[in-house]
């Protein structure tokens, strides 16, 4: 069955579920991203903030290719609780 979704019904289903992860991640104790993802990785996401930091940088580069921008260099984005805010920023084109 196909769906019959727009680009703004997927923008904005994006943003409630960041949003909802924003919700649930202020309410832990401590620095919940700083947990480690585990010791079977790659070694590219030591803790869930990198997993994180790697999800959020992947959208705002898809949202600079989108929009002919020069890509946006997210070496330096943090894997804190403040990466939502650059995530939110990266869907609005």
């Amino acid at each position: 069955m196909p769906a019959n979704l727009s680009l703004a019904e997927l923008i904005e289903y994006t943003n409630w579920d960041r949003g909802k992860w924003y919700d649930w991640l202020r309410q832990q104790p401590g620095d919940i991203l700083a947990t480690s993802a585990g010791p079977h990785g790659d070694g590219r996401f030591e803790t869930f903030g990198d997993v994180a930091r790697h999800i959020f940088s992947a959208e705002k580069r898809y949202v600079d290719r989108l929009s002919n921008r020069p890509l946006t260099d997210t070496a330096s984005m943090t894997t804190s609780k403040p990466s939502f805010s650059l995530a939110a920023k990266a869907v609005r084109i």
